[in-house]
């Protein structure tokens, strides 16, 4: 073969390497042109739309956020908070206080009933020397504070001091559990207790046989 013709094959075979190369650069230069990411447009939408799953809502401008502040449904309680109220807490000393006038009551018409009242001698003084062999008997009256043991015709008082709640309520229980057992529940019968707390006194009240007490 001449050089000729070697120079026109060369020719060719670069004309054909060519082609390709060239429709290879266009095919890439054109995809990279038209490729735009998928959150492209969301970041154009002016209509403050957003759609997907995941999408983030656009921030309040100044404007919104100034009308959220002002809006009546916004910024209105609810129904349902409205009804619903704290409890009104009790207050203790004004408890205490009205618990105490009502004891301070009945401890006053206890006292003028039994003051009024005649004294059958032979009954009372018996009865009162059984009341006081009880107290020195019992562990738990042995610890109470008398103030007097005295009986009249249908009723007894029994007075002890009681500075604290705790020592009159302690002293109630233990009355009640002498009466039930002292010498098999001799001397068991109605009874009543009256407070002055104020003064730290409690009276207890036991009726005679076939008697009530009627200051309650």
């Amino acid at each position: 073969m001449n050089r000729q013709g070697s120079n026109n094959l060369w020719s060719l075979w670069g004309a054909l390497l060519v082609v390709p190369i060239l429709a290879l650069a266009l095919y890439l230069h054109l995809t990279q042109s038209s490729h735009i990411p998928s959150e492209f447009p969301r970041a154009l939408n002016t209509n403050n739309s957003f759609e997907g799953d995941g999408a983030i809502p656009p921030m309040p401008s100044a404007g919104n956020a100034s009308l959220a502040a002002n809006s009546p449904a916004l910024n209105s309680p609810s129904p349902a908070t409205d009804e619903i109220k704290p409890p009104v807490a009790l207050d203790h000393e004004v408890a205490r206080t009205a618990v105490h006038q009502v004891e301070n009551g009945v401890y006053e018409r206890a006292t003028a009933m039994f003051e009024q009242e005649a004294v059958d001698v032979e009954w009372a003084t018996a009865y009162e020397q059984s009341l006081r062999v009880m107290f020195a008997q019992h562990q738990g009256l042995q610890r109470v504070s008398i103030n007097s043991i005295s009986c009249h015709t249908s009723m007894c008082r029994i007075e002890v001091f009681t500075p604290r709640d705790a020592d009159a309520d302690f002293f109630t229980a233990m009355f009640y559990d002498g009466l039930a057992n002292f010498r098999a529940g001799e001397l068991n019968a109605e009874a009543a207790i009256t407070r002055r707390m104020e003064q730290g006194m409690t009276s207890v009240y036991v009726a005679r046989k076939d008697h009530t007490l009627g200051f309650y």
